[in-house]
């Protein structure tokens, strides 16, 4: 290291910086995608889809993982169960070009969930998502608009498994599986 002056003065106005924008993401509620704090008794899980290895169900297993849920193997051994009951794709024609073609149009991802207890009682009632993205097609790129429309799909897919989450978080759920709201940490 040199003793510059001009060093430290930068040294010191980048870790000023560094701390405003630090504290002003702190502020605005911003925080990285990671554990999230949910009800005890979404601690012990058992996930039931009809697509186990599909994106959605395997973003959601990420997720509960690092928020600290225990997936157990059977509903049985669960003290919640959280049931997708539908996760559909679809495509929507915005609009053609003047070659009848193609050009853009809506793909959409809706996924319904709800929460039981081990004996089937709704525990919380469905709840409905839905995600939605615009796509163009370029005439002279066809083929990769599959590809393209297929990452999209899987994008979706986790942003809707982090929505759940943010669902089961949230304290309306909460309050409906225990009564109240737990303090945050």
């Amino acid at each position: 290291m040199t003793n510059n002056p001009l060093s430290k003065k930068l040294n010191w106005r980048v870790s000023c910086l560094f701390f405003f924008f630090t504290l002003s993401l702190t502020a605005c509620g911003f925080h990285l995608q990671g554990e999230m704090q949910l009800a005890p008794a979404l601690h012990r899980l058992y996930l039931q889809t009809n697509d186990p290895y599909g994106h959605l169900a395997n973003n959601l297993r990420q997720f509960l993982k690092a928020s600290k849920v225990q997936l157990v193997s059977s509903p049985a051994s669960a003290s919640t169960i959280l049931t997708i009951i539908r996760d559909e794709s679809s495509q929507e024609l915005l609009s053609v070009s003047g070659t009848q073609q193609t050009r853009q149009y809506n793909l959409r991802v809706t996924v319904v969930f709800e929460i039981s207890d081990p004996n089937g009682i709704p525990l919380v009632n469905p709840q409905t998502l839905t995600e939605t993205r615009a796509i163009t097609v370029q005439s002279n790129q066809i083929l990769g608009s599959s590809n393209e429309a297929n990452l999209f799909y899987q994008q979706m897919r986790r942003n809707l498994a982090y929505a759940i989450m943010n669902r089961l978080a949230s304290k309306e759920i909460t309050q409906q599986m225990t009564g109240s709201y737990p303090k945050p940490k």
